[in-house]
């Protein structure tokens, strides 16, 4: 995984991929130079951001969500010249990933960043299939750029929802993090208390093979240390940047890798999309793509550090052995007729067909 995401950004620095233009979608990667600011005609808008990540400003390090989460902000403030300012609300204060997809879908806030859930649209937890994607190599043919299949069926799909879906980024794969004991194969979890988040495909995932329990990504911590979880699925960057591992030592992280976690979804609710002039929708999704760049540029950066960063704090890390993995894709390829009814088996085979194609 390490040696994919490093060729990976080398091949993406060749090609100059922090530098964004205009594609028929109004905007994305793949141009020679950035375009200037507009000229401020005086109309300003002014937009709420609602994300579930931290505030980069009070946790700077293993944070890329929340680094580009403000590079959003920060790039639509400039490129357009302050005519649409971009104001961030971080770490739940205006609710869960579900309450804040309600909020935009409302208009109450003009920007979501972050993972739609299923229980908006059962179509949503096609991203949350186990295994769906190899590596990053895959992610970004497939649905992190502006012409990849699966972004265009997934702004399909949002534009059924009432939302403009501006860019998807790379995101993260999540292992396995907890303060008992080490996991390599299913069996090392059936003792474990595990959090989830609240969604059909991962319950049917991790229910027969642990006790899991939903619960919020702000209630983790409290969590952890009263006992009511002894563990959960995350990626590595983040659980360095919650500080999961000062809760015991010591503590353990396996790279189960179960999941690549849809969770750089830059969206816009439709009333603020639609009152925008063209210019400016141009300029706030070329924003838009940058600011993934800035995440994948962040979280290479950071997933490259994190196990030795984690072992540094008492972390126990376990590299699976390709039995172990092996074991894992089977279970998770065992479920699959679930979790198509789940999502819709148009949907299911809407995906699917797309990377058996790509394979």
């Amino acid at each position: 995984m390490k040696k994919t995401i490093a060729l990976f950004l080398a091949a993406a620095l060749a090609l100059g991929l922090g530098a964004c233009g205009s594609d028929d979608k109004g905007g994305g990667q793949g141009s020679a130079e950035s375009k200037p600011p507009v000229e401020n005609n005086g109309k300003t808008y002014t937009w709420k951001l609602g994300t579930i990540y931290n505030d980069p400003a009070a946790k700077p390090e293993f944070n890329s969500f929340g680094v580009a989460t403000q590079a959003f902000c920060d790039l639509v403030n400039e490129k357009t010249n302050g005519q649409v300012v971009v104001e961030p609300y971080y770490s739940s204060v205006l609710g869960a990933s579900a309450e804040l997809w309600g909020s935009l879908r409302d208009n109450e806030i003009q920007v979501f960043y972050g993972q739609p859930m299923s229980t908006a649209d059962p179509r949503f937890g096609a991203w949350n299939v186990p295994y769906l994607f190899s590596d990053y190599d895959q992610v970004k043919e497939l649905i992190a750029s502006p012409d990849a299949p699966l972004f265009t069926l997934a702004q399909e799909w949002m534009r059924e929802d009432g939302v403009h879906l501006a860019a998807v980024g790379p995101s993260v794969f999540r292992g396995f993090f907890n303060i008992k004991h080490p996991v390599g194969g299913i069996a090392d979890l059936r003792d474990l208390k595990c959090r989830t988040y609240e969604d059909k495909v991962v319950q049917t995932f991790w229910s027969d093979i642990c006790n899991a329990t939903s619960m919020a990504f702000s209630e983790v911590y409290t969590g952890l240390q009263t006992g009511a979880i002894d563990g959960l699925e995350f990626a590595s960057t983040s659980v360095l940047s919650s500080k999961y591992y000062e809760i015991a030592t010591p503590s353990y992280y396996s790279d189960v890798d179960w999941q690549w976690t849809s969770g750089c979804n830059l969206v816009i609710s439709r009333d603020a999309w639609e009152e925008l002039p063209d210019d400016l929708k141009e300029i706030v999704t070329q924003c838009a793509w940058e600011a993934q760049d800035v995440f994948y540029e962040e979280e290479t950066k950071g997933a490259e550090e994190a196990m030795t960063e984690l072992a540094s704090h008492g972390t126990e890390i376990h590299e699976l052995t390709d039995a172990e993995r092996q074991e894992w894709i089977d279970y998770a390829r065992s479920l699959d007729d679930k979790m198509k009814d789940e999502v819709g088996e148009e949907t299911w085979n809407e995906v699917w067909d797309v990377i058996k194609r790509a394979s």
